[in-house]
C-alpha cells in the first residue's frame, strides 16, 4: 500500500500524487500529542482552555460504542468499524484562513478546536486525528461528520503573503445571505480533496477478511452536495442539517458561517468522485483541459475558446447560418484525426457511417438524453433532448472502428466489411446521392447481425440503443464545405428538443432568451429578433446606410466574426443564449422550392445553381419517416434548438443529467433561530474561558458544560470580512476584539494575562 489514511485504526488506500502526513507519525502534527508539535507558548495557551490538552471527544450513539482511546484503535473489530461507517453520514468542508496546514494545526490547537484533515495549498494532505473520534469544527454536526479544512488565506488582501501566489483566482458570490469575495482553491487542492473523498466511498480489501468494505457507506450512497429542487447547490443554512447525508459546507450547518465560500466548486468535486460530468465536444485547449478540469475564470476562458472557434467558422454559426438559413447548431474546426466526444450522458439512438459526398461527410451520431423534473402540474416527468454530431469521418475498416467504443456495442468485435458491401460501393454511392437513406433496426443486433454489419458499411441509417457516457469518443472529425475545394475539417454539433427544456421552473430559465417561433416551411430566417441586429450591423458598415433586403453570407460572417467589443458584438453574444423554434434543416419536409423562390438572384446566381446545390444537400437529410416514427419525433420536424456550448455552460451549474434534490433550505425563522443559538452558545463559552484565563476554578457542573460547549463548537462567528463593498479596514496582524475574532483562521491576538508566558509571533 503506497499511501493511505487512517479510519478506526485501519489503513485506507488513497490514490494521490501528493504527500500524505499522518498523525501516527511522530514528525507529523497530531491532536493526540500536541506537546510534541506546539511551541511552549502555544501549548500554554492551549492548556488554559483545555487543561487535558484534548481537543476532541468520543462519538456517541444509542449503543455508546465509540469510546476507544487513541491507544485502543489498532484492533477495532470489523463489526464496530462498519457501525462507525453507518454512524458518520456526512463530510463537512471548511476553509482555514491560514497560510499553510501547519498554521492551521497551531491555530486550532490554541483555540481549543480540531479537524480531521487539512488539504494544504500544494495538494499535501494532513490527517491530524483518526476519524473514529469527533473533531470540534462543525457545531451540532460534529458527532455525525468528518471535518476537512481547505487551506486558504481567503481574503484578497492576503494574496501577496500567500505561498500559493497566482495559483488562486478571486471569486465573488452570496453565501448565507451575504455577498463575499475570496481567494479560490488551487488545482492541487481539488485533486487531493477528490482523492480523499473517493477513498471514503470506495470498497477496501482488508487482508484476512473475506469481503471488502466501504468506510462511509451512507455517504457513498448519497455522494452529493446539498442540491435544491431546481438542481442548484444550496448556498445557505439547511433545514435539519444534522440529518443531511452527503458532503456539505460549514455554511450549510450554521447561519453564521460562510466557509468553504463561493469559490468552492462543488460540481467539480462531485464529478471527480462520480466520474460523470459533461464534456466539450472536441478538445481545443492547448493543455487538453475539459470542463471538469477547470473552474472560475479559467473555465470561462475555455468556453470562450469554443464560442470563438464556432463564430469564426465558414458558415457554421448559430442560429443564422450561411445564406440567411436556419442553422440548428455550430461548426467546430480542428485538425484531421481529432476525436469527437459525447457531451452528455445518454443513449446513442441512431448512427450513419457513409461515404463522403460533394459537400462533405454525412456520417453522424445521434444521442438522446433524459432527466426528471417537476412538470407544470407539479408532478414529476421525464424530459428528453438530443445532441447531434454530423460530418463525422467514415469508418472504412477494422482499424477505424476499433478507435470508437460504441462500435463494438453495435457490431461486436467483427469489424470486417462483408464482400457484398465492398463490391457494391459504386451502387451505394448513387443510392445516397439520390437522398433516399435506408433505415435498419439495430436495437437487437444479434437477431440480424449480418444485416446490421452490411448496413453499417453500406451507409444506411441504423437505429440503436447503446448507452454512452459523457466524455466517450463517438467519432472522428470529418470534412464539410460548400464546394469540394473549400472543404475543411469540421464537425456540426447541435442540441434540440421537442419541447422547451427551460420553460417550467428550471433554475436556468432566466439565463435563456426565446426567439419567436418560426412556423414557415422554408429555410430562410425572417425572425426580427435575429435578423434586425445583423442588418443594423451591415448598415453601420455600409456607407449608403441602406437596409439590405436579404443578408449575404459575407455580411453574416462579418457580424459573427467581429473582434472589437461594441453594441453589435453584445447582440451577437446574446444569440448564444437564444432558444429558437423552427423546422429542422435535416428534414426532407423542408420546402426548398419556396426557399429558392425567395432567394434566387441573391443566394444563388440561378435556379439551376440552386438545383445543383439541392442535390448535393439531399444526402444529409436523415430525418426520414422511419426515423421520425422510431424515435417518436414531431411529425413535422419543428424543434427547439440551443447553442451547444451555452447549453453545456448552463448545465454545468446543475451537474446536467444527474440532478436530484438532496436537501432543503432553512426557513427565515429557522435561520434566525440557528444564528441566535450559535451566538448564545459562543457567548457562554467565552465567559467560561475568560474565567479560566483569570485563574478561576469552575464547578463540576460548569466544567461539564464547558466540555459540552466545546464538543458543539464550530469555530467562530462571522465577522463580515469579505463582504463586497465593505468600507472597514482590517488589521490582519492584530485584532484586539477577541470576541469577534474568528478562531480557526490565523494566530489569535495576544492576551493581557499571557504577558508572562510569552506572546505569539
Amino acid at each position: 500500500m503506497d499511501k493511505y489514511i487512517v479510519f478506526a485504526g485501519r489503513k485506507i488506500p488513497i490514490s494521490t500524487n501528493y504527500p500524505v502526513f499522518l498523525f501516527e507519525n511522530d514528525s507529523a502534527p497530531s491532536y493526540y500529542h500536541p506537546d510534541r508539535h506546539l511551541s511552549p507558548d502555544k501549548l500554554m495557551q492551549m492548556a488554559l482552555l483545555r487543561p487535558t490538552l484534548q481537543n476532541y471527544s468520543f462519538r456517541f450513539n444509542k449503543q455508546n460504542r465509540f469510546n476507544r482511546t487513541f491507544e485502543q484503535l489498532f484492533n477495532v473489530p470489523r463489526e464496530e468499524v462498519e457501525a462507525l461507517g453507518q454512524h458518520i453520514i456526512q463530510i463537512a468542508l471548511h476553509h482555514d484562513v491560514t497560510m499553510n496546514a501547519i498554521e492551521t494545526y497551531n491555530v486550532l490547537c490554541t483555540r481549543g478546536l480540531s479537524t480531521h484533515f487539512c488539504v494544504n495549498y500544494d495538494g499535501a494532505l494532513y490527517q491530524y486525528m483518526d476519524c473514529y473520534h469527533t473533531a470540534w469544527a462543525t457545531g451540532d454536526n460534529n458527532n455525525w461528520c468528518i471535518a476537512i479544512d481547505m487551506n486558504n488565506p481567503v481574503y484578497p488582501e492576503l494574496r501577496s503573503q500567500d505561498p500559493a501566489g497566482a495559483l488562486r483566482e478571486i471569486y465573488q458570490g452570496k453565501v448565507n445571505g451575504s455577498l463575499k469575495t475570496m481567494l479560490g482553491y488551487t488545482e492541487a487542492q481539488y485533486e487531493t480533496i477528490i482523492a480523499l473523498m473517493k477513498a471514503f466511498v470506495s470498497p477496501v480489501n482488508v487482508p484476512g477478511e473475506p469481503d471488502p468494505w466501504i468506510p462511509l457507506p451512507v455517504v457513498a450512497e448519497n455522494c452529493f452536495p446539498p442540491i435544491s429542487e431546481t438542481g442548484e447547490v444550496i448556498n445557505r443554512l439547511l433545514a435539519n442539517c444534522t440529518q443531511f447525508k452527503g458532503f456539505l459546507g460549514h455554511y450549510h450547518c450554521s447561519a453564521n458561517k460562510w466557509d468553504p465560500g463561493p469559490a468552492f466548486d462543488w460540481l467539480r468535486v462531485l464529478s471527480g468522485i462520480k466520474g460523470k460530468r459533461n464534456s466539450l465536444p472536441i478538445m481545443l485547449d492547448e493543455d487538453n483541459k475539459n470542463i471538469a478540469d477547470c473552474g472560475g475564470e479559467r473555465l470561462n476562458k475555455l468556453f470562450d475558446t469554443y464560442y470563438h472557434n464556432a463564430e469564426n467558422s465558414n458558415g457554421g454559426w448559430y442560429p443564422v447560418g450561411s445564406n440567411q438559413s436556419w442553422h440548428s447548431g455550430i461548426h467546430l474546426s480542428a485538425p484531421e484525426g481529432t476525436p469527437i466526444i459525447n457531451m452528455m450522458e445518454g443513449t446513442i439512438v441512431a448512427i450513419r457511417n457513409v461515404k463522403t459526398v460533394a459537400l462533405g461527410d454525412p456520417s453522424f451520431v445521434l444521442v438522446r438524453h433524459e432527466r426528471e423534473e417537476t412538470g407544470p402540474d407539479g408532478n414529476p416527468r421525464k424530459v428528453f433532448w438530443y445532441s447531434l454530431y454530423m460530418h463525422l469521418q467514415r469508418m472504412k475498416d477494422e482499424e477505424d472502428c476499433a478507435k470508437i467504443p460504441w462500435v463494438a456495442g453495435l457490431l461486436g468485435t467483427d469489424f470486417t466489411p462483408p464482400d457484398s458491401v465492398i463490391h457494391d460501393l459504386r451502387e451505394s454511392a448513387r443510392f445516397y446521392e439520390q437522398g433516399v437513406p435506408h433505415v435498419v433496426d439495430g436495437t437487437v443486433p444479434r437477431k440480424n447481425y449480418k444485416e446490421i454489419l452490411e448496413a453499417f458499411f453500406r451507409g444506411d441509417i441504423i437505429l440503436t440503443q447503446i448507452p454512452c457516457d459523457a466524455g466517450s469518443i463517438i467519432g472522428t472529425i470529418g470534412v464539410f464545405g460548400d464546394k469540394p475545394d473549400r472543404r475543411i475539417h469540421q464537425v456540426h454539433v447541435e442540441v434540440f428538443s421537442a419541447e422547451n427544456l427551460f420553460a417550467h421552473g428550471s433554475a436556468q430559465m432566466g439565463s435563456w432568451g426565446l426567439a419567436e417561433g418560426d412556423y414557415s416551411e422554408y429555410s430562410l430566417v425572417n425572425v426580427k429578433k435575429l435578423i434586425k441586429p445583423i442588418k443594423d450591423f451591415v448598415k453601420s458598415m455600409n456607407a449608403t446606410g441602406k437596409d439590405p433586403t436579404f443578408l449575404k453570407t459575407s455580411e453574416i460572417a462579418a457580424f459573427y466574426q467581429m473582434a472589437e467589443e461594441n453594441v453589435y458584438s453584445s447582440r451577437r453574444d446574446e444569440f448564444r443564449s437564444l432558444i429558437c423554434y423552427h423546422r429542422s434543416e435535416w428534414s426532407p419536409l423542408m420546402n426548398w422550392t419556396k426557399t429558392a423562390v425567395h432567394s434566387v438572384g441573391w443566394q444563388w446566381e440561378s435556379e439551376k445553381e440552386f438545383g445543383e446545390w439541392l442535390v448535393l444537400w439531399l444526402p444529409f437529410q436523415w430525418m426520414t419517416t422511419d426515423v421520425t416514427t422510431a424515435l417518436d419525433l414531431p411529425r413535422k420536424h419543428y424543434f427547439f434548438t440551443y447553442h451547444p456550448i451555452y447549453m453545456l455552460e448552463q448545465l454545468n451549474q446543475t451537474y446536467a443529467g444527474d440532478i436530484r434534490q438532496t436537501a432543503e433550505e432553512a426557513s427565515d425563522g429557522e435561520f434566525k433561530d440557528n444564528a441566535n443559538e450559535v451566538a448564545n452558545r459562543l457567548a457562554e463559552l467565552i465567559k467560561l474561558n475568560k474565567r479560566l484565563e483569570n485563574g478561576e476554578e469552575l464547578s463540576p457542573a460548569e466544567k461539564a458544560r464547558h466540555d459540552e460547549l466545546y464538543e458543539l463548537m464550530d469555530d467562530h462567528l462571522d465577522d463580515e470580512k469579505g463582504d463586497i463593498g465593505s468600507e472597514t479596514v482590517y488589521d490582519y496582524n492584530y485584532d484586539p476584539n477577541f470576541e469577534r475574532w474568528e478562531p480557526g483562521e490565523w494566530q489569535p491576538p495576544p492576551r493581557v494575562n499571557l504577558k508572562n508566558m510569552g506572546s505569539d509571533d
